[in-house]
């Protein structure tokens, strides 16, 4: 994958390709507070839903790589 593609901000269902996770893991580690709003999540004007917001690629990379959570 080229850089730009895992960078800024993307879809859950984007996410979710980069990570190689499911979406309920995605989910699950938004809802227990692994994922954090703000610097790692976000809604933009036409989120509409949980599956609407966007994600931070490469915070949420880095993040679940310091813990453990993704090899990638």
């Amino acid at each position: 994958m080229s850089t730009k593609a895992n960078t800024g901000w993307v879809s859950v269902r984007r996410a979710t390709q980069i990570l190689d996770i499911d979406k309920a893991t995605l989910f699950k580690w938004r809802d227990d507070g692994t994922l954090k709003l703000g610097p790692d999540y976000a809604a933009f004007p036409k989120t509409r839903s949980r599956d609407s917001f966007k994600y931070n690629i490469g915070n949420v990379r880095t993040k679940l790589k310091e813990k453990g959570l993704i090899a990638i």
